[in-house]
């Protein structure tokens, strides 16, 4: 009867979102993310490669499953939502955005919260504390339940990477070591109905007359730091919450699939460790410092290295020897009609040799309609009759005679704090003039 009770508390709470204003303002959001996305295909590749309102559907869609799956470990851990510091959090999150956009992710703004509130703490009996100081604030801050809160909204993302990091990836031209070559921008947006959890303390006379729904006695998991006095109880209220995620990669030397399946991995792994740390940090608070500081560090040593890996490792889609290979194709081309599929090689149109890039772009121009386009795939020839009367809707691979592509580098924090402050004092001087 009792689980009953809690699960439709639970239900009643989390399916209640569409009355929310916030969810539709991160949906909104989220929408204009993906249209810049489409404005940005446009310009590279004539047209946007997907539809917009797909990948908005999906978004909500896979969102719903992603804010079921937080909202019940963020239910079962009971963490207080008022005791975690989400007012200093914000701030220092949107601070970090301004060096770099990447940096508005609340494990670098959280752990570095969490960090200064444990040695805050630690050095409780030698600073000085107002009744309505910062210090106060920061010292009254619950860590282990901020860091448990970043672990599983990780480990969220992580499960949403893993069922739709892949789709609707956009094309690319990549310059790498290996020269300009052929690559996927994964990005993906999710916004997640939560259900949060605030804890008051109120009169047991007042207690009585709530209609409350009782609770195991091993809940909360992470228990609220309120002292509680005499004639008084803490009674625990949720509330329906939103939260958007956002996911950026780049698949240069692996598919779009393989990348989203492996940054999965490794960002659920990184989740699970930081919830295991928050629950250490709770039975333990000597090693509360080192947890948060694990917070920013793990994430930022796992987006390194993943980087790294991607931009070393032998490209996937780099131009052949002879011929043009195929990239993508355009969803509603005639090309994906007639059964071309990415990784093929074109290498000849209508009995004209293509060579390379350019001369696949000139015969384009010039042949005529239907093509017969002759391909290579796994080391045997395939002819395919593509019926379209202009652009049959293939992306091609870029070679070495390329002149518009992306140059991805490895951003780091102090590096991009540097060259942020140069552009505001250049600007600074030129206002001046």
């Amino acid at each position: 009867m009792m689980l009953k009770n809690i699960i439709m508390l639970f239900g009643q709470t989390y399916f209640s979102f569409p009355l929310n204003p916030l969810y539709w303002l991160v949906l909104i959001l989220i929408t204009l993310q993906y249209r810049r996305l489409q404005q940005n295909e446009k310009r590279l590749l004539g047209r946007g490669r997907h539809l917009l309102w797909e990948q908005v559907l999906a978004s909500v869609l896979f969102g719903l499953v992603g804010g079921l799956i937080a909202g019940v470990i963020l239910f079962v851990l009971g963490i207080n939502l008022m005791e975690i510091g989400i007012i200093y959090v914000w701030p220092l999150a949107l601070i970090l955005a301004f060096v770099h956009p990447r940096y508005l992710c609340f494990a670098y703004a959280g752990g570095l919260v969490g960090a200064v509130a444990a040695i805050v703490q630690m050095l409780s009996g030698v600073l000085p504390f107002g009744p309505d100081s910062f210090l106060k604030g920061i010292h009254g801050i619950h860590v282990p339940g901020l860091i448990a809160l970043i672990g599983t909204l990780h480990f969220a993302e992580s499960i949403l990477i893993a069922l739709s990091g892949h789709l609707h990836p956009s094309p690319a031209y990549i310059k790498t070591d290996h020269g300009v070559v052929g690559a996927f921008v994964l990005q993906r947006f999710w916004p997640l109905p939560l259900v949060g959890i605030i804890a008051e303390v109120i009169p047991k006379a007042t207690a009585e007359t709530l209609a409350g729904t009782p609770m195991p006695d091993w809940w909360p998991l992470f228990a609220s730091k309120i002292i509680v006095e005499a004639g008084f109880t803490l009674a625990y209220f949720i509330f329906p919450i939103v939260a958007g995620l956002g996911f950026g990669d780049l698949a240069v030397s692996t598919s779009p699939r393989e990348k989203a399946k492996r940054s999965a991995l490794h960002l659920g792994l990184y989740s699970l460790l930081v919830i295991l740390l928050a629950f250490i940090a709770n039975g333990h608070p000597a090693l509360t410092l080192l947890a948060a500081l694990f917070v920013p560090l793990g994430h930022e040593l796992i987006i390194q290295l993943g980087i790294k890996r991607e931009l070393e490792g032998e490209p996937k889609f780099k131009a052949p020897a002879y011929g043009v290979k195929v990239l993508d194709l355009f969803a509603d081309s005639a090309a994906k009609a007639a059964g071309m599929l990415p990784g093929d090689i074109i290498t000849n149109i209508n009995g004209i040799p293509i060579e390379n890039f350019f001369a696949f772009q000139a015969v384009l121009r010039s042949t005529w309609r239907p093509l017969q386009v002759l391909v290579e795939r796994g080391g045997q020839s395939r002819l395919l009759i593509i019926d379209c009367q202009h652009d049959p809707g293939i992306i091609v691979v870029p070679d070495r005679f390329t002149t518009v592509y992306m140059q991805i580098k490895q951003v780091r924090f102090w590096e991009a704090l540097q060259q942020k402050i140069k552009n505001l004092l250049k600007r600074n001087r030129f206002f001046r003039r």
